[in-house]
């Protein structure tokens, strides 16, 4: 994940979550907040939105992100 651009320190069981086998989300917090989610079908092509959740979470059925 280091060479999608993701800083390791967000690697850990609190910041990355993993439905099925689509999708890994990672919750960045700082320099500023985002969600980073990787689709599994397109590793190299990470999204990354601005927001700030305590977790998030993909639908492994569609394109819906669940935060909280």
């Amino acid at each position: 994940m280091t060479s999608l651009g993701i800083n390791p320190q967000f690697i850990t069981f609190t910041h990355v979550t993993m439905e099925s086998d689509k999708y890994i989300c990672v919750r960045e917090t700082s320099p500023q907040n985002s969600v980073i989610i990787i689709d599994m079908n397109m590793p190299n092509q990470p999204l990354r939105r601005p927001i700030t959740a305590d977790s998030a979470l993909m639908n492994p059925n569609s394109r819906i992100l669940a935060l909280k």
